[in-house]
């Protein structure tokens, strides 16, 4: 997900580079930081999901039964 991100904010980087039209810029620009944006998301999320993953955890089970 974070390589299409990237391929994306590129992509509009070198569709910038072709044009000089502003009512052409205006969105590819506002595309390209949205990308930016994503791709700082992702990461943060990939933090989250690696600390949480790296705490110990522990479960509890109660042993009692259940008569039916």
């Amino acid at each position: 997900m974070i390589a299409a991100e990237q391929k994306a904010r590129a992509t509009y980087e070198y569709l910038i580079d072709l044009t000089e039209d502003p009512d052409v810029l205006a969105p590819l620009r506002f595309l390209r930081e949205r990308e930016v944006v994503h791709f700082q998301r992702f990461g943060e999320a990939l933090d989250i999901a690696r600390d949480y993953l790296n705490q110990t955890h522990y479960f509890f089970m109660n042993n009692q039964r259940c008569d039916d």
